[in-house]
């Protein structure tokens, strides 16, 4: 084994964290939804937007989580689904900094947003319909 080549097929990369980022985006959504009117008030108290976008932000939010991680989790419109990931990952560094306010070194967000970015250079990589579709 080389310590300079992957350990395996470079197309497992892309699948690796479109399951990881698609998964975390569902979840996300769905816990936003249960709770919708507290996540919106929450939303509005951090004053990033007026109350009124922030309102219509909050409300959007979660579906956009859902639908960008089912994406993700399908391999499906690879490209939109990563987009609308790394779209969330920068309003959500916006929202709250680079840095984490928890004392952690930087904010989780941040990785994100790079895992995001990945996926939307790389593709969709194994186990994709984007890919079957290609190859069929």
């Amino acid at each position: 084994m080389k310590l300079n080549r992957p350990v395996g097929n470079a197309l497992y990369a892309p699948l690796f964290l479109r399951q990881a980022l698609g998964w975390y985006l569902i979840l996300s959504g769905i816990v936003k939804l249960e709770n919708l009117k507290g996540f919106i008030g929450e939303f509005q108290k951090l004053n990033v937007l007026p109350e009124h976008f922030a309102t219509v932000y909050a409300i959007i939010l979660p579906y956009g989580e859902i639908l960008a991680g089912g994406l993700l989790v399908l391999g499906f419109l690879t490209t939109l689904g990563a987009f609308l990931a790394a779209f969330h990952g920068v309003t959500l560094i916006y929202a709250f900094g680079l840095f984490s306010s928890t004392g952690q070194l930087l904010s989780k967000d941040l990785i994100f947003l790079a895992a995001a970015l990945s996926v939307l250079y790389s593709g969709a990589g194994a186990f994709s319909v984007d890919r079957f579709r290609e190859t069929g």
